[in-house]
């Protein structure tokens, strides 16, 4: 049986396989998800939600508490965000998925990140898209070189992807990268889509929006990592009321609505996020001094200081792929991701997520430390 190009060329995710192949007990250091649980306010909503009929089928677009309220959280970047600017979606995932759908047409061209999150090109692929990479070099502190992206610019190109603090890198692009491209964008009339989800996970310095420098900013979030509920499926995408009207018509045809109990609760989280994050950036930021001291001590390993998410991501000496490497490790019962599944400048990396305890944060990079010194 033939399938479509769009759909027959994308890859299996190199994380996600490493993942189901764990053995039990194995110390994950692989995925993106916090350890923690959600704020109890939060879920003891969810269980009002359900209780009080919460249950059924609800506005494409999101329900209209849940909309203000994101709108309302948004005006620290801009002061002209009201309701009609946000659609609730089920995760950033989803969000990004329809933000190419609609933005992009059969055989734009959008500049992707690389390395960078595993979703962005296949979504400008399955969108009808061609994903052009921009890079992020450990020589330039994995930011964006702004003068290489307009060098990448055809008559074809619509749109620019970014993603800060970056997932795999951990590296916040600071303000005058952010200006600089948001720049580039409103000289070339382009779009840029902006996955914030970590938005809340800065350690040093501050979390820049492009939004607040250009109108054409299509921002992708979720309450996935700031409310630690990856598993409930919550997002949202927040831009131009023109863009919202054509985002719901996509949302429809792919979702219907987002989930309508989780909404109500996630509603209640919101009034309690700044609290719950506090205290969870104090703990991350710890666990980000064990993840780097224990990965300073592999001599083999050179990582890159970090400032967001909750991601290192090591470059290595040994000679072999990322995937074998993850492998290898993944056998000591470790989960980590191979940086090749990034994106080509991602080989030679791994990358360690230290959403997880300090003890196993410790106890797991002591095994990688191991395991590198015998390679």
């Amino acid at each position: 049986m033939m399938f479509p190009i769009r759909v027959s060329s994308l890859k299996v995710s190199g994380i996600r396989r490493l993942f189901e192949a764990a053995p039990p007990g194995a110390i994950n250091l692989g995925l993106g998800e916090p350890d923690i649980q959600p704020p109890v306010e939060m879920i003891d909503a969810l269980k009002r939600a359900l209780d009080e009929g919460h249950n059924k089928y609800g506005p494409s677009a999101g329900i209209m508490e849940l909309r203000l309220a994101i709108a309302e959280n948004l005006r620290r970047y801009r002061k002209d965000v009201s309701f009609e600017n946000v659609i609730v979606t089920a995760g950033a995932t989803e969000g990004m998925r329809i933000a190419c759908e609609t933005i992009l047409g059969q055989g734009d061209e959008a500049l992707v990140p690389n390395p960078g999150f595993i979703i962005y090109g296949p979504d400008v692929k399955l969108a009808g898209g061609r994903p052009v990479e921009y890079s992020l070099k450990a020589e330039n502190l994995y930011l964006p070189d702004p003068e290489e992206m307009r060098s990448l610019i055809t008559p074809r190109t619509k749109a620019m992807i970014m993603n800060s603090p970056s997932n795999p890198t951990g590296s916040v692009f600071p303000k005058d990268v952010i200006k600089a491209v948001c720049e580039l964008a409103s000289e070339k009339g382009l779009y840029i889509l902006s996955d914030e989800v970590y938005n809340d996970y800065v350690y040093e310095g501050e979390h820049w929006s492009p939004a607040r420098f250009h109108d054409d900013t299509v921002v992708v979030n979720s309450f996935s990592k700031s409310l630690a509920a990856t598993g409930w499926r919550i997002g949202y995408v927040a831009t131009s009321k023109e863009i919202v009207q054509q985002l719901a018509k996509v949302q429809y045809y792919t979702l219907a609505c987002p989930p309508t109990a989780t909404q109500y609760a996630v509603l209640e989280g919101m009034k309690v996020l700044e609290r719950f994050m506090r205290r969870v950036v104090q703990e991350f930021r710890a666990r980000r001094e064990i993840a780097m001291q224990k990965l300073s001590e592999i001599p083999t390993f050179h990582t890159p200081s970090v400032s967001g998410a909750f991601y290192v991501f090591p470059e290595y000496d040994q000679k072999l792929p990322s995937e074998d490497f993850a492998q290898k490790i993944l056998d000591m019962g470790v989960i980590c991701a191979p940086g090749s599944a990034f994106g080509s400048l991602g080989e030679g990396h791994l990358r360690f997520s230290y959403a997880n305890s300090r003890e196993n944060i410790a106890r797991g990079l002591d095994i990688v430390k191991d395991l590198a010194a015998k390679l």
